[in-house]
């Protein structure tokens, strides 16, 4: 009795996930290939094939192999029974071999199925499923033979866990074999967004998808078993750690479908190794005590074990997180594991591996081996970005042998300065400086100099721009020939005390002059940030295409030294970030930011303040009011727990503010006005402009406009004197907006000219539209009264891209002049009547501000009049609209600023 469900096509199981980007790949195939899927548990293979299958017009026939199928004569007759079902009976005399007492030699019952196969009117596919179920040698040799024979019309599609011993080399060189892999069956971030959004009851963040594809690699059952657990948001974080740790399921699942199928030896040689980030023979064999560590590795990356070979060679391996996880929980001895680690930590340290030593030092709690690596390559590998790493040593190590060494001390410092915790960065080195004072002043002299340095850093990261340039200048001072990163970092922090100042030249200087020093000492990561502020320094000059030039010019350093993963990386996405807003490529944009948060995610979410702020730019301007709302309280929280660097808060204040006001939340602006930071005297940076430009949109907002025109004025004087381009033409622009509502409209019209003026050839598009739909009438009033040609051309290309950009709450927002009325009245939407009843141009205003929703006192307040003649009006206004109330009123206002603003 043969079992149906063996050689029967399998249905495809309920709400699977389409793969449309595997679907491909498969039809691509031609049937004389052998199409080869392998990949270790749960990757999806048979349900990959099944779909594939299901679409095909010529038959496909099916055999699901298990461990009875290593009878060749079993073999042989479920293949020929899923054959003849599947052609409609189309091999009879190969059938009915298989029913004689004696049955035939399998080589022999392939030949006649081959014989039979060619004369079938169309082409035929032969699924072979679980093949890694198969060790019988006689029939790897019968399915090569049907691999080398079938004849043209016939494919074969094998799926296994394992690489098939087959001989596959001359199928592969002669193009016909088709291989999919574990990389190509794993889930990518796409494939789990879009079947997380099909699963969930609810909606996730939109970063969500990306974590879960860091913590499994695609692995399908681990996401499939989120989509199984998570029943509300607030346990996406628990799962999300579970599977970090090691999800019970998840270890349940590799038991029962991995581990009870392994042989010891290969059982022990994996469990000790998976300690290992990666490993080769070597490592291998000092850990398992064995010396055949190359042969066993081999073999479990070929069975499906989920370990991939990392080179061309096959000399490195690493295993998959999930696997690894769970492995390690087979290591309950802790006095093995203590071993296994310490061995691993001597081995890496041979190998020149001093960031995998140290994990290892740490690991199995060896205090002399960890104060030796710390204090060797401890500068290093905080310049590559191993903070989080070097935490764990020191806090290991205790406050007492910090405060003793002098070297320690500074990484600890260091790395609390870089985590924003600068008042614990200034309680280690006062508490270091103290006990070495006393105790080695030695010591203390060699390290003087490093000291001033990292206070410098301290300082400038807090704004205290004077003191930080005095601490650098002394640091430059006292530090020895030897100490050449802390020369770079004293010399980084004059540079941005100069471009702090408004020494704009002066801070380039000592950049380009940093960046030499540093890729001289190879230190790339101090290089590329010199680099970074330099661009920045090109963009507040208004310096556009250099500044691209140089963020191209640090991306490129950053890829070959293979920083990618490193926090400076993050700066050169949000540099590009910011220059792609700039022009208008939202969609770039976008990418950059998610890359950053996909880069410092790692280190903790208070390092996403500047990606959830150009998030929320971009929902803005797309007009998303939830997103915009989403990463509005994702900033609110951030700056109630974290204190930032002003150029952070201001960028994100900048960007709240736009978002209050485009839902006419005048008190949240009110309260924002009433408890931010004055603006200081002298305004002579980006960022400090950038605050003062957040309290001018405040009052305007707040119809404090005689106090927004004073500040704008001395943003502005300051701006000119430091050469702060981008912020004078910004600053122009918001000038031009409150002058036109000051009524001063030809004064407004200058305004914008100088801004046009200034962005000549320049790139600038976003810092226009920050003012909104104004900028359309102002524009098309500078145009009604002159402009040169290539300021014609911006302020139409300006206009038209301010016409696209939606509001947040889906309305018209259109600011009404003569310019605007009168085209107003020149559309089809426009009754006849009000053509020859006008309405004055105040009641064309107060129509606009009842379209806009206001309530008829918000519209007193804003004309400053008295409610009752706001009334009268309103009166006027529906008498010579012929309409009997507000609705109406708004209707009719819908229809005649829609049919403007289509053609703005």
């Amino acid at each position: 009795m043969l079992l149906t469900s063996k050689y029967s096509l399998p249905d495809c199981p309920e709400h699977t996930l389409a793969r449309p980007r595997l679907l491909s790949l498969l039809k691509g195939c031609h049937s004389d290939q052998l199409l080869l899927v392998t990949a270790p548990a749960g990757y999806g293979k048979t349900t990959l094939i099944t779909a594939w299958a299901s679409t095909q017009d010529n038959p496909v026939a099916w055999y699901a192999l298990d461990t009875s199928d290593n009878a060749p004569n079993q073999f042989c007759r479920y293949l020929v029974e899923s054959v003849h079902r599947a052609t409609g009976n189309g091999v009879p005399r190969t059938h009915r071999l298989l029913q004689a007492p004696q049955c035939p030699d399998p080589a022999a019952i392939v030949s006649h199925l081959l014989a039979e196969l060619r004369g079938l009117p169309s082409e035929l596919r032969i699924v072979l499923d679980d093949y890694h179920q198969i060790d019988n040698q006689a029939i790897h040799d019968t399915t090569r033979f049907l691999l080398r024979h079938a004849p043209a019309g016939v494919g074969i599609v094998l799926a296994s866990r394992s690489q098939p011993p087959l001989g596959l080399a001359t199928l592969r060189v002669q193009g016909r074999l088709l291989e999919l892999g574990s990389n190509e069956l794993a889930l990518n971030t796409e494939e789990i967004a879009r079947l997380l959004e099909q699963r969930l009851p609810f909606t996730l963040e939109a970063d969500c998808a990306a974590q879960l594809h860091q913590l499994s690699e695609g692995w399908p059952p681990a996401v499939q078993l989120f989509t199984l657990s998570v029943r509300n948001r607030a346990e996406v974080e628990r799962y999300l750690g579970e599977l970090e740790r090691g999800h019970s399921h998840i270890l349940d699942y590799l038991a029962e479908e991995v581990l009870e199928r392994l042989e010891p030896r290969m059982r022990d040689l994996l469990a000790r190794t998976s300690i290992l980030t990666r490993v080769n023979a070597r490592l291998a064999e000092r850990l398992s005590g064995r010396a055949d560590g190359q042969q066993l590795l081999e073999a479990a990356a070929q069975r499906g074990l989920f370990l991939q070979a990392q080179d061309s060679s096959r000399q490195w391996f690493r295993f998959h997180p999930v696997f690894a996880r769970f492995l390690q929980r087979q290591l309950s001895d802790r006095d093995l594991l203590l071993q296994l680690h310490s061995t691993a930590c001597d081995t890496w340290q041979a190998l020149g591996q001093p960031v995998e030593a140290l994990r290892h030092a740490l690991a199995g709690e060896h205090r002399e081996r960890l104060l030796q690596l710390l204090g060797a390559q401890g500068e290093q590998l905080l310049r590559s970005g191993q903070s989080p790493l070097l935490r764990e040593c020191l806090e290991w190590l205790g406050t007492g042998v910090l405060e003793q060494n002098a070297r320690f001390t500074l990484l600890s410092a260091k790395m609390a300065w870089e985590n924003f915790e600068y008042d614990l960065c200034e309680k280690k080195l006062a508490a270091a400086e103290s006990r070495l004072q006393r105790q080695d002043p030695q010591q203390w002299h060699q390290y003087e100099g490093a000291f001033a340095t990292m206070r410098a850093q301290v300082a400038i990261a807090r704004g205290q721009t004077l003191q930080a340039k005095e601490y650098a200048e002394a640091a430059l001072a006292l530090l020895h020939r030897e100490q050449s990163g802390e020369r770079i970092s004293a010399l980084l922090v004059t540079g941005e005390t100069s471009f702090c100042l408004g020494a704009l030249d002066q801070a380039n200087t000592h950049m380009q002059e940093v960046e030499a020093l540093a890729i001289a000492e190879r230190d790339i990561p101090s290089a590329a940030w010199a680099i970074c502020q330099q661009a920045e320094i090109a963009f507040a000059q208004g310096l556009l295409n250099k500044a691209a030039s140089l963020q191209k010019k640090v991306h490129h350093l950053v890829q070959k030294n293979h920083l990618s993963t490193l926090p400076i990386s993050e700066f050169v996405c949000r540099l590009r970030g910011q220059l792609q807003w700039e022009r208008g490529d939202l969609e770039g944009a976008e990418q950059s930011a998610r890359r950053g948060m996909q880069i410092n995610r790692k280190v903790g979410e208070h390092w996403l303040l500047p990606e959830y702020t150009l998030l929320l730019k971009i929902a803005q301007a797309r007009g998303e009011k939830e997103e915009s709302l989403e990463w509005l309280d994702r900033i609110e929280g951030l700056l109630s727990d974290e204190r930032y660097h002003r150029d952070w808060i201001a960028n994100a204040d900048a960007t709240r503010i736009r978002t209050w006001r485009a839902l006419g939340n005048q008190q949240a602006i009110a309260a924002w006005l009433e408890q931010a930071t004055p603006v200081v005297d002298k305004p002579c940076n980006h960022f400090e402009q950038c605050h003062g430009r957040n309290h001018v949109r405040a009052l305007i907002e707040l119809h404090c406009w005689s106090d927004a025109c004073r500040l704008l004025g001395r943003l502005q004087q300051v701006a000119g004197a430091c050469g702060l381009t981008t912020d004078r033409l910004r600053n122009r622009v918001l000038e031009s907006h409150l002058l036109w509502l000051r009524g001063q409209r030809g004064e407004a019209v200058t305004a914008i000219t100088e801004a046009l003026q200034l962005a000549a050839g320049r790139d600038f598009r976003a810092s226009f539209l920050q003012i909104g739909k104004p900028l359309i009438v102002i524009l098309k009033t500078a145009l009604e009264s002159g402009l040169e040609e290539a300021e014609t051309d911006q302020a139409q290309a300006l206009i038209r891209l301010a016409q696209q950009q939606p509001e947040l709450d889906g309305g018209i927002r259109i600011e009404l002049d003569d310019t605007i009325i009168r085209e107003i009245l020149a559309s089809d939407a426009v009754p006849d009547f009000l053509r020859h009843s006008p309405l004055t141009p105040r009641e064309w205003q107060v129509l606009n501000a009842i379209h806009s929703g206001l309530s008829n006192e918000r519209i007193a307040r804003h004309f400053k009049v008295a409610p009752s003649t706001i009334k009268t009006h309103i009166r006027s206004l529906y008498q010579k609209l012929d309409v009997k109330d507000r609705q109406e009123a708004i209707a009719l206002a819908e229809r005649m600023l829609r049919s403007v603003q289509d053609r703005l």
